[in-house]
């Protein structure tokens, strides 16, 4: 629901989080070789620091969990349930587990993020809103790694555009400029033809 890095989400403090505006604020990642070898490092990039917006339902299972975890422990760290932060293996296979239990296929941790991002496009969200939210650089990361989701809207462009503006042909020509002489050949057919439609009304 947030669509975070798996470094930046491992890297989450409680202090990171507002719970009362529903603000996640994102400005590390976490380096992680071990349980004795963990600091934090730079995030990726300089728009990977940013703020999230949570929405309510996710705010609530955090809250939750942040009681049920300090009733076991006592940590800074949001993804934890033994003091220190939880590597990625342990995340990769208890997603790997639930997965199967659910019988669906094999979902990998960084894919969680594109889905994320699918599920904003599917929603119709702004693509500079996407791009703010995962963090990229710049607004081509974000068409170039999820353009082809977006629908072809090229039909619904042109619906739109349909009478949007109207305008009724001129009478008479007032444009007395030099004229092109296709155009010319074209008018003076155009006037011999209403002659002779007249001349044969008459």
């Amino acid at each position: 629901m947030m669509g975070m890095r798996i470094g930046e989400a491992t890297a989450i403090q409680w202090d990171d989080l507002d719970f009362e505006t529903g603000v996640l604020s994102i400005d590390k990642t976490l380096y992680y070789k071990n349980q004795y070898d963990y600091r934090f490092v730079e995030p990726k990039t300089k728009a990977s620091v940013r703020h999230i917006v949570i929405d309510d339902y996710t705010l609530n299972l955090l809250q939750e969990w942040q009681a049920v975890q300090q009733k076991v422990i006592k940590t800074d760290f949001a993804m934890s349930y033994n003091g220190i932060p939880t590597q990625k293996h342990t995340i990769a296979y208890a997603i790997e587990r639930y997965a199967k239990m659910a019988g669906v296929h094999r979902i990998r941790i960084h894919v969680l993020r594109h889905s994320h991002a699918s599920l904003l496009i599917s929603m119709g969200e702004n693509p500079l809103i996407i791009k703010e939210r995962l963090g990229h650089k710049d607004i081509e990361t974000t068409l170039g790694t999820y353009g082809h989701l977006y629908p072809n809207s090229n039909f619904d462009v042109a619906h739109k555009l349909n009478g949007v503006i109207a305008f009724k042909p001129a009478i008479r020509n007032y444009d007395d400029s030099p004229k092109n002489q296709f155009t010319v050949n074209y008018l003076r057919r155009r006037h011999m033809k209403k002659c002779n439609d007249s001349a044969i009304g008459k």
